[in-house]
């Protein structure tokens, strides 16, 4: 007897092969048969014709902390995502010496927009090292199947202190946290996740610590890593490091690397496919160089004390007292000096001063409500003011309450599309578990889907479904996961292909000690199992034995994906 049929469904192979119509089967957590299925199961489900597909691989996440007080990682399962990879741009939360604990939640709160509040309510520090971190994972049980990156800056941190993120390691500071990330590969880490982004800091507007490591200690760790038969590298890269320094990476450690982040700059329109066609001369002399993208516009939502984004852009201020704020923003020399900062053509910061992209999302006086849903730029036309004053001047009058949004990043659709058709663009990036109160990509998948399948027909659908499940598996060398063939793991998602999409973001404050979040749902979406067990209905997550595996076991060598030509939907 099986423990699972799911009848009458089309199924995808997650490998970019046509559906079939059929039925699947379960057992032990496994894909037993796929097609007509004779015989019984202790459960069965009636798919009524809906596609069943491979759970989506999301890379890119930072559920370390959220992890420790919430088995689901939500909203994960409720958005299809069966398998997360969290510690990625070196932020996580071991090693965590005691004396160092504060400092690595400051930095995180900070560095991913999370409330310091909430995490210092929910963390639990039953562990110190990164394999005790792993073991209490595994004994507290967890939805999805979850991979683990060492962290680059918590490494630091643990070893440096506060000298992390004011200096390069000496040689016996870098010898020690070298013996932290042999420890933590041999423990069951996935490989390296570390940041050089200029946009990244810490506690105090201070630069995250791995900003201070040389390229000497980066090459490091990568000699590190070629001791193992597994591992990868992803990097949050700046200026100072582009396609050729994670060439250099692949080569020394003999494993692949990613590049993050890969957007579209409207105002630099040849940067984003400038890094895809360098990544993928990389991967035709045979280095297994990547790219992590977006398909979603980058938005971010956010008070005028908690303005994320603004915060990486002299002069605007780190802290967020209010007092101190509202004599920064009175201040005509500061709004003079912010300007100028707007107006630099060589700026690299991601927000160019398009007041037209800065929307009011909700306002809190009553006479303020037909604002929302307009734009700065707008607004400030109407009033006959400076757009940048007239944005200050609208927080400040609302007591710092108002949300605003900016959309900033993949605004061209046309641009975005030619990034995404690239086989060497991993559909990641949606930052799930940080910038809670700010941002919810998290549905990455279910507008991928949604959007670039159904409205635009980019992608056929076999395609769309290879691209958010075994693609990612096999590039990062997740083991039998990312399909849905007999003798894999039975993560998968059940949903309709003609109304899937997701909603606008809703406002809950279900976070430890009453913290903000926003979230999606997944119109569409019908259900999602994780190792043959259902842990989502479409509506709520069901109350089942935490089924998610931690992964510590990894393909050796260099996997590659398994389309070698860059792919156009077949509509094309």
């Amino acid at each position: 007897m099986y423990d699972l049929i799911i009848r009458n469904a089309r199924i995808a192979d997650g490998l970019g092969n046509a559906l079939i119509e059929g039925d699947l089967a379960v057992k032990d957590g496994r894909v037993a048969m796929v097609g007509t299925v004779d015989g019984a199961a202790a459960n069965e489900v009636d798919a009524r014709g809906l596609v069943l597909a491979p759970g989506a691989i999301d890379l890119h996440t930072h559920y370390d902390a959220q992890l420790t007080w919430d088995q689901t990682a939500s909203p994960a399962g409720a958005l299809g995502v069966t398998t997360v990879v969290i510690g990625n741009c070196g932020f996580g939360v071991a090693p965590a010496p005691a004396d160092k604990r504060d400092m690595i939640l400051a930095n995180l709160a900070e560095v991913e927009g999370m409330a310091l509040e909430s995490l210092q309510a929910g963390m639990d520090w039953g562990f110190e090292s990164f394999g005790e971190y792993l073991d209490m994972l595994k004994a507290k049980g967890v939805y999805p199947n979850v991979a683990v990156l060492a962290s680059h800056t918590v490494m630091r941190t643990a070893v440096m202190g506060e000298q992390g993120s004011e200096r390069p390691s000496t040689p016996a500071e870098l010898a020690a946290m070298l013996a932290l990330f042999e420890e933590a590969m041999a423990a069951g880490a996935i490989g390296l996740g570390s940041s050089s982004n200029e946009n990244h800091r810490g506690a105090g507007g201070i630069p995250i610590a791995s900003r201070l490591a040389t390229d000497a200690e980066f090459r490091a760790f990568a000699k590190v890593m070629a001791k193992f038969d597994h591992g990868v590298f992803m990097a949050t890269c700046g200026e100072h490091h582009a396609i050729p320094f994670m060439e250099e990476m692949s080569r020394i450690s003999g494993r692949p690397s990613f590049y993050a982040p890969l957007f579209h700059f409207s105002h630099q329109p040849d940067r984003a496919i400038g890094i895809v066609k360098a990544a993928s001369a990389a991967r035709a002399r045979g280095v297994p160089v990547y790219a992590q993208g977006s398909c979603q516009p980058l938005s971010l939502s956010f008070t005028l004390d908690r303005a994320y984004i603004l915060k990486a852009m002299a002069p605007w201020p780190a802290t967020e007292d209010h007092d101190a704020l509202r004599a920064i923003f009175t201040d005509p020399a500061f709004r003079d000096a912010f300007r100028a900062t707007l107006d630099k053509p060589d700026s690299q910061h991601i927000f160019k001063g398009r007041w037209d992209w800065v929307s009011v999302t909700v306002t809190s006086l009553d006479k303020n409500k037909a604002l929302e849903d307009r734009s700065i730029a707008t607004i400030a036309k109407e009033r006959g003011m400076d757009p940048l004053d007239c944005f200050l001047a609208l927080g400040l009058e609302e007591d710092f309450q108002t949300k605003f949004t900016f959309f900033m990043l993949n605004m061209d659709e046309d641009g975005v599309a030619e990034l995404l058709v690239n086989d060497g663009t991993l559909i990641s990036l949606s930052d799930a578990g940080a910038h809670n109160a700010l941002l919810c990509d998290a549905g990455y998948a279910m507008y991928f889907l949604g959007h670039w399948v159904r409205e635009r027909g980019l992608f056929d659908l076999p395609t769309a479904i290879r691209k958010l499940t075994s693609d990612p598996a096999d590039a990062y060398g997740i083991l039998e996961r990312g399909r849905l063939t007999p003798g894999a793991w039975a993560d998968m998602m059940l949903f309709d292909p003609d109304t899937i999409t997701i909603t606008k973001m809703e406002r809950f404050f279900d976070l430890p000690a009453g913290g903000e979040r926003l979230l999606r749902r997944a119109p569409g979406l019908h259900g999602t199992w994780v190792n043959g067990v259902w842990v989502f209905d479409g509506v709520d997550y069901l109350p089942v034995p935490a089924p998610g595996h931690i992964l510590t076991e990894f393909a050796p060598g260099l996997p590659k994906l398994g389309m070698t030509q860059d792919s156009a939907a077949a509509a094309q």
